[in-house]
């Protein structure tokens, strides 16, 4: 479900920059670069949900050790996707110190989600009714709305760790604005839209 979530947000969020003149040449490399992107952010998450399913078998809750960890580990899979991105003609040098404490509360936030929710889970073979228990209709939203939220944030600040010559600064700034505002847009039509289907009456 998270992968279809954000190759959705990714998806959604190329076709809304087509629209944009801005983006009408670049668009076939940027869609490459998201595609990439993507990736390595649903294998990350991948082991964000793997770890609150883990602390719910253990009996306890995820805790900061468990954040911390994830967030360590999420340096590794970076070190995967630079080498994939290395196919663009710019240099990447990852800014953690900027880009680490959102992370790291998308992080908190997706174990608070995935723990929630696997809970309740595991006595219905229904996700709506799972979620249902844990949140209601506004609570789920907010949460779905927060992450994607987040991770358009940080993909703003990973735009600023492209290495490019100073005079093309101001293009790159007006491009990494423009992507933020349709990633922003598209968090929140996709939150809403998900929430939806999940809380639909009941047929």
């Amino acid at each position: 479900m998270d992968r279809q979530m954000m190759l959705a947000f990714s998806q959604r969020t190329a076709a809304s920059l087509a629209r944009h003149s801005l983006f009408g040449l670049l668009l076939p490399a940027f869609q490459s670069f998201l595609d990439i992107n993507v990736r390595k952010e649903v294998e990350k998450d991948r082991r964000v949900l793997a770890a609150a399913a883990a602390a719910l078998k253990a009996g306890r809750t995820p805790d900061a050790t468990d954040a911390q960890r994830l967030l360590h580990e999420a340096r590794d899979i970076d070190q995967a996707f630079l080498r994939e991105a290395a196919i663009f003609p710019v240099a990447i040098n990852i800014h953690y110190s900027d880009i680490e404490p959102t992370r790291l509360t998308r992080i908190e936030r997706l174990l608070d989600l995935g723990y929630r929710l696997l809970a309740p889970w595991q006595n219905t073979t229904r996700f709506r009714t799972a979620a249902a228990k844990a949140y209601t209709r506004e609570q789920f939203r907010s949460a779905l709305h927060e992450i994607l939220y987040l991770y358009a944030l940080e993909t703003k600040m990973l735009s600023n760790s492209v290495r490019i010559p100073l005079l093309f600064t101001p293009a790159r700034d007006k491009l990494t604005d423009t992507i933020y505002a349709v990633m922003e847009t598209t968090a929140d039509e996709l939150a809403s839209e998900l929430t939806r289907k999940v809380y639909r009456p009941a047929r």
